[in-house]
């Protein structure tokens, strides 16, 4: 303000106006070495106080105390809990056809083999042979090139899963796993964002699809129809990872049992021994599955 009025008063005497307020301001906040080291001195406190304050909120978030940490374990034992449950169910599931077939070959031995032959149809045994494996897999990141971004990964998708368990199927497969979940005339093999399901189970990459079988004989088979030619082509265009691996030892777990909605008597002598299992594809209640074996 002072050097307003000086303006309007005697705009001669600004310049000796501006000097004398510049020479007061210097003298006011003088620039010694020790007001350096002071002001040097509060920064790095500052910085060790955030730094302090950052740690402590990062350690507060992971403690085991945290709600997520809780959530997290919550999760963990969620999922061994019911891996627990399958895994005893798989047990009693054992024992209720040993006990069935126990009883069946004491008293009937050809309604004994009926149950055998549907049990095998319907997944609900496990089995076990020779066969082949067939893995599907991501591709490796990409490089770049026109319209793909370096590192791009190519994801199998569960359209590819389908194609290559039907073609199983078609070339003689008498029972299939994906992933150690078995397949059956009604299972559904799906996608839900990224992730594939089969039967509502999510799976993750590397796929591994067993079949039982003659395993030359299949994935020759396999190999020569239009499911080896789809297979090769998402091969050589999208880079999906494909391998086959034939094997005398393979196994297949049974699928979890099926709620029953319908049952019925028999009367004795009127089942033959040739009954078949229900075909979905003649049966007029099946419905279509993207699976059939």
């Amino acid at each position: 303000m002072s050097l307003l009025r000086a303006l309007t008063s005697s705009p001669l005497d600004v310049d000796e106006l501006r000097g004398t307020e510049e020479d007061s301001e210097a003298d006011s906040h003088p620039d010694t070495p020790a007001s350096r080291v002071v002001t040097l001195a509060i920064a790095i406190l500052l910085g060790l106080a955030v730094a302090v304050a950052v740690t402590n909120l990062r350690a507060d978030a992971v403690s085991e105390d945290s709600p997520r940490a809780a959530l997290e374990q919550e999760v963990r034992d969620s999922r061994e809990h019911a891996v627990g449950l399958e895994q005893r169910q798989e047990e009693l599931q054992s024992e209720i056809s040993a006990l069935q077939e126990d009883v069946l070959q004491s008293s009937d031995s050809a309604a004994a083999a009926r149950l055998s032959t549907y049990e095998t149809a319907t997944a609900s045994t496990a089995l076990s042979g020779p066969g082949v494996v067939l893995q599907v897999e991501d591709s490796a990141p990409l490089p770049a090139s026109p319209g793909v971004a370096e590192g791009t990964v190519n994801r199998a998708t569960d359209e590819d899963l389908q194609i290559a368990v039907n073609g199983l199927w078609a070339a003689g497969a008498e029972a299939i796993a994906v992933n150690g979940q078995r397949i059956s005339a009604s299972s559904a093999i799906r996608t839900a964002g990224s992730a594939v399901l089969v039967d509502l189970r999510p799976i993750s990459p590397p796929y591994r699809i067993v079949a039982l079988g003659d395993g030359a004989a299949i994935e020759q088979a396999v190999q020569g129809e239009a499911t080896g030619e789809y297979l090769s082509e998402i091969s050589s265009r999208f880079g999906i990872v494909l391998s086959w691996e034939t094997s005398e030892d393979l196994s297949v777990p049974a699928r979890a049992p099926a709620a029953l909605r319908e049952a019925s008597s028999t009367p004795p002598g009127e089942a033959g021994a040739d009954a078949s299992p229900t075909d979905p594809d003649t049966d007029p209640g099946a419905t279509d599955k993207e699976t059939t074996p």
